[in-house]
This record gives C-alpha cells, sequence and structure tokens, in this order.
C-alpha cells in the first residue's frame, strides 16, 4: 500500500466522523419507530414497544391483589396513561423495567363500582351542626351496596311492616293499625363502574359497609359487661346513646323492657347514619285524652290554696296521623282525623291568686324571688299529642327536654307551673321563640321553637296560663314544642327529665 492510498482511507475516515458530527447519519440510524410513551401521574417515565405487553405483566404479576378481592383481573394505576407516538433512536426500556417503576410510585386497580353518595349539613336544636360531606364509596359488586342500604334500613324500620311494604301486602287497617306508605333514601346516588386503586377502602361485603351507613366507622364498637340491677334504659343513657341506638346494636333484644343479667356482653354503638331513611306512615290509633284542669281564680284566697269543685276523667279519641320520620326519629306529626269515643270531664279546681307580700323588682334574671308558690303540674299542650322525642342522649349527643308533637302550629302552649317569666322572645342558638319560667323550690321550666310568645320577662303565670303557640322557629324539623326541665338557670345547671314531674 503506498502512501497515497493510506491519505485516502485516513481522509475517508475522518470525513465521515465529520458527517457523524455534523448530524449526517446513515439511513438506517434515521428510521422512525411507533413506540408508546409511558406517563405516570403526568410524568413521563420511558417508552415501550407494547402497551399490551405491559397490561399482560401487570396482570400475570399481581395474583396477591386477585387472591385478596376473588377478582381476575388487575389493571394498570388510574393515573397511567399509555401514549402512542413516533420516536428516532430514542432508548426504548423493557416492559420490566417500566413496571418496576410503576410498583413502586403507584397502586395497581381493578374493576368495579364508584357509588357518590350526597352529604347533608343538618342544624341542630342544640344550635350545632351536623356535617356529612359528599364522599365515593367503592365496591365490587353493586348488589354488596344494594344489599347494605337494604340492611340499614331494616336498622331503623320495622322488619316485618318493611317485608310487607316491599310484597304490597300489607293487611288493611280495620280498627286500629299502621300502613307504611313510603320507605325511601333521600340522598342522591350515582353509581359508575370504573376502575379502584387498591389503596382505596374497598367493600366486598354488604354486612362491613351496612356497619360503615349505620355507625359511620368501620372501627369496633365498644362493649359493655352487664351488672346486677342494669336496665337497658339506664346502660343506654349511662353510655351516651338512646335505647333505639342499644336494640340496633344489639339485635337479641326487641323492646327496651327486656331484662338483662349480669355477665351479659352488650355493643355499645352511637350512630352516626351516612344516609338518611325516610320512613312515611298512615297510623290509626286510640289515644288516652287526659283531662284538662280548669282553673277559677281566687284573689281572696292566697298563692297555694286550692279546692277541688270537680273531678276529672280521662277520655279516647281514634286519631288518624301522618307520621315522618329520618333514621328512626320522628320529623313530624300531622294529626289528619279524631273521632271522640270517649269524652273527657274537666277538672275543675278554684285556686288562690293573692299574694302574701308585694312583688316588684326591677331586674328580672336568676336572682328574683318567685312571688307564688308550686302548685299542681299540669300538661303543656293540648291533648292529643305525641312525644316525638324524649330527654335522653341521640347520637352522642344529650337531648335535655321532651319534644311534644301533634297539636298544630299555632295551638296553644301553657306554663306547667305557677311562677314567673324570666325569659321570654328570640333565643339565637337554635330555640327560636322560647320562654323561661322560674318556679319555686329552684325549678325552671323551658318552652322552645314557639310560634310566638304571649308573655314578657316579669310576668307571673300560673299553671294552665297561655305563654305561647307552637311552631318550629329556629333550628326545629317540624312543628313541636321542645320543653325542658332544669334544676337552676337553663343551661347554667343541671337538667333533668321533665317526665319526672309530668308523668309521662
Amino acid at each position: 500500500m503506498n502512501k497515497r492510498t493510506v491519505f485516502y482511507i485516513l481522509f475517508s475516515f475522518l470525513l465521515s466522523g465529520a458527517l457523524v458530527f455534523m448530524g449526517f447519519v446513515p439511513a438506517e440510524a434515521e428510521t422512525p419507530q411507533d413506540v408508546y410513551r409511558v406517563y405516570l401521574g403526568g410524568k413521563s417515565i420511558g417508552l415501550i414497544y407494547s402497551a399490551d405487553k405491559l397490561n399482560e405483566y401487570i396482570d400475570q404479576d399481581q395474583n396477591s391483589i386477585k387472591e385478596q378481592y376473588g377478582v381476575d383481573k388487575v389493571y394498570a394505576p388510574t393515573d397511567l396513561d399509555i401514549q402512542k407516538e413516533v420516536t428516532f433512536g430514542e432508548k426504548i426500556s423493557t416492559v420490566e423495567e417500566i413496571y418496576k417503576t410503576i410498583k413502586d410510585q403507584s397502586p395497581f386497580a381493578i374493576s368495579g363500582y364508584a357509588i357518590s353518595i350526597s352529604g347533608s349539613e343538618d342544624a341542630n336544636e342544640d344550635g350545632t351542626t351536623t356535617v356529612i360531606p359528599d364522599q365515593v364509596i367503592y365496591v365490587l359488586d353493586q348488589n354488596v351496596f344494594v344489599d347494605a342500604v337494604q340492611r340499614t334500613i331494616r336498622a331503623f324500620v320495622d322488619t316485618n311492616q318493611y317485608d310487607a311494604f316491599l310484597n304490597d301486602n300489607q293487611a288493611p287497617i280495620v280498627d286500629t293499625g299502621t300502613i307504611l306508605e313510603d320507605v325511601y333514601v333521600s340522598n342522591d346516588i350515582k353509581a359508575v363502574e370504573t376502575t379502584i386503586p387498591v389503596t382505596e377502602t374497598i367493600y366486598t361485603k354488604a354486612e362491613d359497609l351496612a356497619k360503615y351507613l349505620i355507625y359511620g366507622t368501620m372501627e369496633e364498637q365498644d362493649q359493655y359487661v352487664v351488672q346486677l340491677g342494669d336496665t337497658i334504659a339506664d346502660v343506654s343513657f349511662n353510655n351516651r346513646i338512646s335505647t333505639e341506638e342499644f336494640l340496633i346494636a344489639n339485635t337479641n333484644f326487641k323492646t327496651a323492657n327486656d331484662l338483662l343479667f349480669p355477665g351479659q356482653v352488650v355493643t355499645l354503638g352511637i350512630l352516626q347514619p351516612q344516609v338518611k331513611v325516610i320512613e312515611e306512615s298512615h297510623v290509626v290509633e286510640r289515644q288516652t285524652v287526659n283531662y284538662e284542669t280548669e282553673y277559677i281564680n281566687d284573689d281572696t284566697q292566697y298563692v297555694g290554696y286550692e279546692s277541688v269543685r270537680q273531678e276529672g276523667s280521662n277520655g279516647v279519641n281514634l286519631v288518624t296521623q301522618k307520621i315522618r320520620k329520618q333514621n328512626g326519629q320522628i320529623l313530624s306529626v300531622v294529626v289528619t282525623n279524631t273521632i271522640e269515643e270517649v269524652p273527657s270531664v274537666k277538672r275543675i279546681v278554684v285556686r288562690g291568686t293573692k299574694l302574701k307580700q308585694s312583688y316588684s323588682s326591677s331586674t328580672i334574671d336568676d336572682n328574683v324571688v318567685v312571688p307564688v308558690e308550686l302548685g299542681s303540674w299540669g300538661w303543656p299542650t293540648r291533648q292529643g299529642y305525641t312525644l316525638s322525642s324524649r330527654y335522653g342522649y341521640r347520637w352522642g349527643k344529650l337531648h335535655a327536654a321532651i319534644d311534644i308533637s301533634g297539636t298544630g302550629e299555632g295551638s296553644p302552649i301553657y306554663a306547667a307551673n305557677n311562677g314567673i317569666v324570666v325569659f321570654a322572645g328570640w333565643r339565637s342558638g337554635g330555640s327560636g321563640y322560647t320562654v323561661w319560667i322560674k318556679h319555686a323550690n329552684g325549678y325552671y321550666s323551658e318552652y322552645a321553637h314557639m310560634q310566638r310568645v304571649t308573655v314578657s320577662a316579669g310576668t307571673i303565670v300560673y299553671t294552665g296560663d297561655v305563654v305561647g303557640a307552637m311552631g318550629h322557629t329556629g333550628n326545629a324539623q317540624g312543628t313541636h314544642l321542645h320543653f325542658g326541665m332544669w334544676y337552676g338557670y337553663p343551661f347554667r345547671s343541671s337538667s333533668f327529665n321533665p317526665c319526672n314531674v309530668l308523668g309521662c
């Protein structure tokens, strides 16, 4: 090889290197390639030749997920996106490399249903607000959700009545009885088939989901070992739940009067329903009409003097009502018909109204002297009422009163005993139009949610005097009287069950 030949060889080599350096590559290196770019959470994590092979690899390698949920297929994460594109000479990753990156950063998914449930914001009588946010519940099978809702309904609605309602074979009312007119969940509910990340709570059993829908948690409820002398009412109140909540948590008991025995273990569950079960009923029942007491005031006799002019006797009415409940709690009672079967007879009492000493006060507060003695306790509404809520705990909060419904919007509210009005007017915090009466011996009575008040602070009242009209002002769900009793100034002292003095 002569010098000229060597020169040409070296020159050709250097020229080809320069062309490569300047971007001139052989034709085969410039051939475009169809590939797939993989994005995870919006960020590119590499290129692969086949999207199908990546999905197959994910499905084949995730047997533990298949076994856990009893499914046949596992899917890529929901934030994974694969886009086809053309590339020139970029590095192509293997399916295994991309899989490892995905596995370390994002959960895989399985097929199921996303159930959207609208939330709620309800104002409570005590001025607080109960908020249930909008939420999404995941199930593998829609039937799991349907079954869970049915179990939730049966927690609040009598099972036998509900079965008859579903089967359209409710017995007609011949004399007295109840017809369920409608039962439904009032929340907006939508179901969408989708893929669900396995890190979400996915319900596979209806009993588990029903527990969440009733209690608002999957945590185990507290338990209590029954002691000698315990009753369902005592155990419930001492553990801040209602007897209704006790019976829902302990389905082996049918009524609050069932007996407990020492050593028995019961469940204590505070309800926080995630859905609103509405129950609308047509009810016909006989109600005892307690006799009313008519007082004849005698200003020649001192307060405390009473003389019975005529004894009273109870009557009986056949009453037809429309009752609406939400999660077992009465929202409204509307009386549509009343037939008097046995008339009641008024009790007539002559009472003294003469004060033993002159009375005047420039300040009406908790220190005011009560100028009248206690008389007989009287019922604060007309007859034909329904006790829509009793004194006690409701969903972890003390309802420090009884709720009386059924006598109608604008019906009279009566003073429950002799005393002096210490508050009359609008009260913020949920009570609406309210009257407080101070009685002798440290007692106070409370009348809330009234349509209007007809007395003012400083007014001396006697048992049966009208102090206002029934309404639904403030945070009231339906027309009713919220009647409370306190030993000491309201909300600064201790409440007690009004039925202790009224005998309800």
